[in-house]
């Protein structure tokens, strides 16, 4: 038979587990990215597997060009809305956008992770930032 402290621990480890799955759920909505000209408002993809291709292809394509003093340089990319060419110093600014869509979602799930006591319902709406759609506004 358990004792308490191992019951506990379970549904805090239960607890911490759904916590993570929200916010994994929550950073994977993508955000829109408005490029400012012809090319319009893009949805930016941010599942695991966009974010595997932003670190494994794209950033270091941009930097690249960028250590080259290319930043003008092209860069073909597919966002949900559809393919759009970028340019090297243009990734960065969708880096710098991506982060104001991510951080608050980030200082949400920290703060209910140590919340004590822990929060009934953390997938509430209540407990998380009002994100908006365009992040870099």
């Amino acid at each position: 038979m358990p004792s308490f402290g191992q019951n506990a621990e379970r549904v805090r480890q239960r607890l911490e587990e759904a916590l993570t799955t929200e916010l994994e759920r929550r950073l994977a909505q993508g955000f829109d990215y408005d490029f400012g000209d012809s090319r319009g408002v893009h949805k930016i993809g941010t599942t695991a597997g966009d974010m595997k291709r932003w670190v494994e292809e794209v950033s270091p394509a941009a930097q690249a060009l960028i250590n080259l003093q290319q930043p003008e340089a092209v860069i073909g990319i597919k966002t949900d809305t559809g393919p759009v060419a970028i340019t090297a110093a243009e990734w960065q600014q969708v880096l710098a956008a991506a982060m104001a869509f991510r951080q608050p979602i980030f200082q949400a799930y920290f703060a209910l992770k140590a919340s004590d006591p822990a929060v009934d319902d953390h997938t509430d709406d209540a407990h998380w930032p009002a994100v908006p759609s365009n992040p870099q506004a």
